[in-house]
């Protein structure tokens, strides 16, 4: 039994003194991932890729996206009301201002116009008579005044009939497409009653919502740029108008931009995509975004100094789709690693492939 507990004790020692000497300094400077060279022969020179930094254009822009409206829609709303006798035109039919969109059986409003004539005309007569008859005093003023208050309630039943058999012709009242139209032959209408629209496409425009931070920076007839993903273009867009208040909800103002689509390939309804530089930086100077490398959340390039890498933590401003600008930390000129970095520490000896363009 003793021998047992023996050779348990020592065993025990053993594993002990195994832990201790695994078990030192949790790392050396330069041991981290930007770490200094490793001891030991050169290793073999890793292939990579470079370029130079250079200036350029960089911008601060308002991304974001939004809806196609026409700038111009009416509703079609008759004036006139009744059954409705001819549709000359169908949804999509290019139209002018005034040509007819439909009209309503005038039967019974043409006999009230017929009417109306007869008796402007016949109370008309009557008032000529009572003219004469005043000056030669054989009626009184008031006699006078009566017929011709019959005259002037007679010209405006037959203004009233005009009027009403003019609206049981419906007229478009812009140029533009018939987008809608609800109404069809033999079909009572109301006045009033919403028939359908016309859009005129010539005009676009683009509501968008603004965040208070960048509010003050736009203005209007600001240039901007709208794309379409479904159509893979661009076009040259215009702030029109930009609210000044400020929504409580959303923390944003109201902006409409003009679009310029002479070619009318947008349609109303469609989603596009909005940019609009607000501060151009024209001298800035720019990193590949394909060059930085990142290191607990801090960006830098690996700079190629003699035959190694050096890393440099870099300071960013602006940023876009494929470049960004340099505040700090790398110079113009500066050749830096844009392939083949993602695998390097500073100090990595490298070498540049021989098939990289001069």
């Amino acid at each position: 039994m003793n021998s047992l507990l023996q050779r348990l004790a020592l065993f025990a020692a053993a594993a002990l003194a195994g832990c201790g000497e695994s078990g030192g300094a949790s790392g050396s400077p330069g041991s981290g991932r930007w770490g200094g060279k490793k001891d030991g022969a050169p290793a073999e020179a890793v292939p990579v890729r470079t370029d130079t930094l250079r200036r350029g254009w960089i911008a601060l822009r308002l991304q974001t996206t939004a809806t196609v409206d026409p700038v111009r829609r009416v509703d079609l709303v008759p004036k006139g009301s009744g059954i409705v006798k001819t549709v000359p035109v169908v949804e999509g039919a290019l139209v002018a201002a005034g040509d007819i969109l439909a009209t309503f059986d005038d039967a019974e409003l043409l006999l009230a116009r017929k009417k109306a004539e007869v008796n402007e005309a016949k109370t008309r007569s009557d008032l000529d008579q009572m003219k004469t008859l005043l000056e030669e005093k054989f009626v009184s003023l008031d006699e006078y005044r009566k017929a011709e208050q019959a005259w002037r309630t007679a010209q405006l039943e037959l203004e009233s009939t005009v009027l009403a058999v003019d609206h049981a012709t419906f007229r478009a009242p812009i140029a533009g497409t018939v987008t809608k139209l609800d109404v069809q032959v033999g079909k009572y209408v109301t006045s009033n009653a919403n028939l359908g629209e016309i859009t005129d496409l010539s005009e676009l425009e683009c509501t968008i919502h603004v965040p208070e931070k960048d509010v003050l920076r736009l203005r209007q007839s600001q240039e901007a740029e709208v794309s379409s993903e479904s159509l893979g273009s661009s076009f040259k867009s215009t702030v029109r108008r930009v609210n000044p208040v400020i929504d409580r909800g959303s923390g944003t103002a109201r902006a409409v931009l003009t679009i310029a689509d002479p070619d009318r390939a947008l349609r109303p309804g469609m989603f596009v995509d909005v940019s609009i530089v607000l501060e151009p930086h024209p001298d800035a100077l720019l990193v590949p975004k394909k060059a930085l490398v990142y290191d607990e959340g801090r960006p830098g390039v690996f700079l190629k100094k003699g035959g190694e890498a050096k890393w440099l933590e870099l300071e960013l401003g602006f940023q876009e789709k494929d470049v960004a600008e340099v505040l700090k930390g790398a110079s113009e000129g500066d050749e830096i690693v844009i392939v083949g970095q993602n695998g390097l520490k500073d100090g990595t000896r490298i070498r540049v492939m021989a098939d990289q363009a001069p």
